[in-house]
């Protein structure tokens, strides 16, 4: 159970005040769109604005705005979540929302490093610190989040350690459940991708790093079901799926693609589509099944330019090297991995630009208490 969501049901429970009452509603939206219960979220949301009320009250509007793009995200990674939640930030600007600026800005700088626009999201984690105070718990447990998952995903993941643990601090104050499952969910993915990578690209598989991503992923997934999150339910099983291939159980990954790749890329993975189909492949061709290997690897071809991610694509067209080293297709496999090296490259840049971005800002360099 979410400590956080009885906390608010409490507070309006005893609130006279219609206005507090009305902005714990909508503080309490935020957090159900956060739970992936998005049904729920928008039904508040629909009715606070027909409330006459809430019409009363223009800061109040923030926090709809916010909630409707968290319910956006959560439901399908939806690129529409970024432009409310961004209104939901300019909205509490010209409003004065003290409390629903800082938040605004630190998922605004989710939402720019989602959509890869480093810079915009550096700028966003500066505004969240510098107008956040220091018992705005959501914004500062999300906002430390961020950072930490940007210098994880740039390879700094000792950098990224004080950040996690104040993120994991600043959730635990308000029992937001929610937040710590987006914790362990978010470490535990840059792991598995670190480890695909250096599959892929290293001399050989970190047996110690394999075990540790494979640690963090079943409590991912053990976390998600005691704080009963629904948000985006197939991703971690994808992060399972692709630690078993990777440990040579290659039934079992086959099987758990098979069961969540559907679902997964509906709920807006669509970038690791091709990533998804060549491992089934890959799994494929090593349970003997070549005939269906080779009609795998041509769906995730297929796939690959909906791959926007670099990481995503590079791994993808390294698994589909092998694939079609394994069934005798040399030029295919060659194009393959010279893709891979490619990909891999622009991935690389992205990420030395990335640590250049937050290096080139004093106040991220060290997570404040």
């Amino acid at each position: 159970m979410n400590r956080l969501l009885l906390a608010l049901d409490d507070a309006m429970a005893q609130r006279r005040a219609p206005r507090a009452l009305l902005f714990l509603r909508a503080e309490r939206a935020v957090v159900l769109a956060r739970l992936g219960e998005t049904g729920r979220a928008r039904s508040e949301i629909a009715c606070l604005r027909a409330s006459d009320a809430a019409r009363s009250y223009p800061s109040l509007e923030p926090w709809l705005c916010l909630a409707e793009g968290l319910a956006d995200f959560y439901a399908d990674l939806a690129s529409r979540a970024r432009d409310r939640v961004r209104r939901a930030l300019a909205l509490a600007r010209s409003t004065r929302s003290t409390r629903a600026l800082p938040l605004a800005a630190a998922w605004m700088a989710h939402l720019d490093f989602h959509a890869r626009d480093d810079a915009s999201a550096v700028a966003h984690l500066v505004l969240a610190l510098d107008t956040a105070r220091g018992d705005h718990h959501s914004a500062r447990s999300r906002l430390c989040l961020v950072l930490a998952g940007m210098l994880h995903y740039a390879g700094a993941e000792e950098r990224a350690q004080p950040w996690y643990s104040q993120a994991r601090v600043h959730a635990q104050a308000e029992g937001d459940g929610a937040a710590l499952s987006s914790i362990m969910y978010n470490m535990a993915l840059l792991r598995v991708v670190e480890v695909r990578l250096t599959a892929a690209f290293g001399a050989r598989t970190d047996a110690a790093a394999l075990r540790r991503a494979m640690l963090g992923t079943e409590s991912s997934i053990f976390l998600d079901r005691s704080v009963s999150t629904r948000a985006l339910s197939h991703h971690p099983p994808m992060q399972h799926a692709q630690l078993l291939m990777l440990s040579g159980a290659f039934t079992e990954a086959l099987a758990l693609y098979e069961a969540h790749t559907a679902q997964a890329v509906a709920e807006g993975l669509t970038s690791c589509e091709a990533l998804f189909l060549a491992d089934q492949a890959w799994c494929l061709a090593e349970l003997g099944r070549s005939d269906e290997a080779l009609s795998r690897s041509r769906l995730a071809a297929a796939a690959l330019p909906a791959a926007t991610e670099p990481e995503d694509a590079a791994i993808a067209h390294a698994v589909l090297a092998q694939v079609q080293t394994r069934l005798g297709l040399s030029e295919s496999a060659r194009c393959h991995a010279q893709a891979a090296e490619r990909h891999h490259t622009v991935y690389r840049q992205r990420t030395d630009a990335l640590l250049a971005l937050i290096d080139a800002r004093p106040a991220l360099r060290t997570p404040p208490c």
